[in-house]
């Protein structure tokens, strides 16, 4: 069988799994999923063009608008279906899986088992089909960028050239905290394996592609009077005035690249340390060769540079931020193994040992979930199915008649509601509710939430409560504003709360 075929039955085998995982409205839709579909609804349904996309780490700085653009695509197709945004992370799963198993099996065929399963049953990796969030495409297509950037420093083609630093400039977009290292991690990589290839023209046309890329974000600056260079200065500012200490951010940046390594590696503490062991020995080898792959050394440029750059600058680094190292890290892992198993006798069996125990958690991820937690209720509120269970609740009640909504989420914000109310419920019910927002009479933080709102002029005076769980001890405080309300019934759907109270007439 040729080893494409193999390839595409491994990812779909990944898909079939990603479709049982998310299928029934068992994928997250919290706060940050639901502002980004509601910023789309914005710009598809009202033609608001955007500048800017998602906040930020830093106050007053945002992300390029790529997100936003992207999640339109799967917004227009399906009429506004927040499963379309998972199903899209889903087919990037899949073309980042191709390119990544395309590229270990130059090492060895037999190296897309372990890492394909890995690739499908990684707890970190299988998060970023779970919900849909502007940082996951840079781990899932991580493994497009390495090979076109990997067949530019082979060929100097300028198609892949222009692919690798426009898919760079797509990835500054959806996360800044690692694309502002994409720029490095080219010249970088290209210094290492060629320098004559910096003189070449192809490099800096492909350039001019990446900035492309940034125009949208530098307009909104001008703008609005160079709002995210004023707090990228104030933020540098306040974090070298704070105190700098090299050691302890050192322990900080390694540890959170250890735990989300961790992560990829199913949680398996073991397994990671003795990889992480041979990987030191492996490069220490690899390091002293006068000819280097350049697949390995783009690599270990597009993980310490971002390492190095997280120590000096003052920000906080979690998880999400690391997704295109783990997707370089799981490379360097098929790499690993594959200089093991040409090493001797006993390397090969430790090589073995490794891919025996990978393929081994990932078919146990895979198994668990079939057998143990595919029936298992999930009462977490920031689900799918959840949210919209409380809304049928909600309508069910109503019986037709035009009613208002008053949403208690800890997070404050409760964009879950203002799109699900919108969506849903005007596509199965036929109306939307006359006013549903967190608190009556308190400002709108959804400029043209007006727009999105049902008739007033029939409000029947009844009144829901959504209540998620009193998870930081905030709800108390909100439903104080809401005492003028009379009382009906109280209800659980789930974790949620829902009450059923009436408007008195004055």
């Amino acid at each position: 069988m040729k080893m494409t075929k193999i390839i595409c039955i491994i990812l779909i085998l990944g898909i079939v799994y990603r479709i049982f995982l998310t299928s029934n409205g068992s994928f997250l839709f919290n706060m940050d999923n639901a502002r980004d579909m509601v910023d789309v609804r914005e710009m598809v349904v009202l033609g608001k063009i955007r500048l800017s996309g998602p906040s930020s780490a830093i106050e007053g700085v945002f992300n390029g608008p790529g997100w936003y653009y992207l999640l339109s695509i799967p917004f227009i197709l399906s009429k506004g279906n927040p499963y379309a945004a998972i199903l899209m992370q889903i087919i990037l799963w899949a073309i980042g899986g191709f390119f990544l198993l395309k590229t270990i099996s130059k090492w060895g065929k037999l190296l897309v088992f372990p890492i394909g399963f890995l690739w499908i049953a990684s707890n970190y990796v299988v998060l970023t089909n779970l919900y849909a969030f502007n940082p996951n495409p840079v781990i899932l297509l991580t493994p497009l960028f390495i090979y076109l950037f990997y067949k530019y420093l082979e060929r100097g083609n300028l198609v892949y050239i222009l692919s690798t630093w426009f898919l760079g400039g797509l990835f500054f977009n959806y996360e800044m905290n690692f694309g502002i290292f994409i720029p490095l991690i080219i010249l970088i990589s290209t210094f290492l394996t060629d320098k004559n290839l910096l003189k070449k023209r192809n490099f800096w046309i492909g350039s001019l592609f990446f900035i492309l890329t940034l125009v949208p974000q530098l307009l909104f600056d001008v703008r609005h009077n160079f709002i995210m260079t004023t707090s990228i200065i104030n933020f540098i500012k306040s974090g070298s005035s704070s105190g700098f200490n090299i050691l302890a951010r050192i322990i900080v940046i390694s540890d959170s690249f250890y735990n989300t390594f961790m992560a990829v590696l199913m949680n398996q503490r073991i397994l990671t340390l003795t990889i992480l062991i041979l990987s030191i020995l492996i490069f220490y080898k690899f390091f002293k060769e006068d000819q280097k792959d350049k697949i390995v050394q783009i690599c270990l440029v597009y993980i310490f540079v971002p390492f190095l750059g997280y120590l000096v600058l003052p920000v906080t680094v979690n998880a999400w931020h690391l997704g295109g190292e783990m997707a370089a890290g799981i490379i360097l892992l098929a790499f690993v193994m594959k200089k093991l198993w040409d090493f001797n006798i006993k390397a090969k069996l430790i090589s073995l040992t490794l891919a025996i125990f990978i393929a081994g958690f990932s078919l146990m991820n895979i198994f668990n979930f079939f057998l143990r937690d595919i029936n298992r209720p999930n009462l977490d509120p920031s689900l799918f199915k959840n949210e919209i269970a409380a809304i049928d609740y909600v309508y069910h009640k109503a019986n037709g008649v035009n009613f208002k909504v008053y949403t208690y989420l800890p997070s404050v914000y409760d964009y879950p509601y203002q799109y699900l109310f919108w969506w849903y419920g005007k596509k199965k019910y036929g109306y939307i509710p006359g006013e549903y927002r967190y608190l009556p009479n308190k400002p709108q933080y959804i400029p043209s939430q007006d727009q999105f709102e049902g008739r007033k002029d029939n409000f029947s005076g009844l009144v829901f409560l959504i209540k998620e769980p009193n998870r930081n001890y905030t709800r108390f405080g909100w439903e104080g504003n809401l005492l003028y309300l009379e009382p009906i019934e109280k209800q659980m759907v789930g974790s949620i709360e829902i009450e059923t109270r009436r408007e008195i007439k004055k």
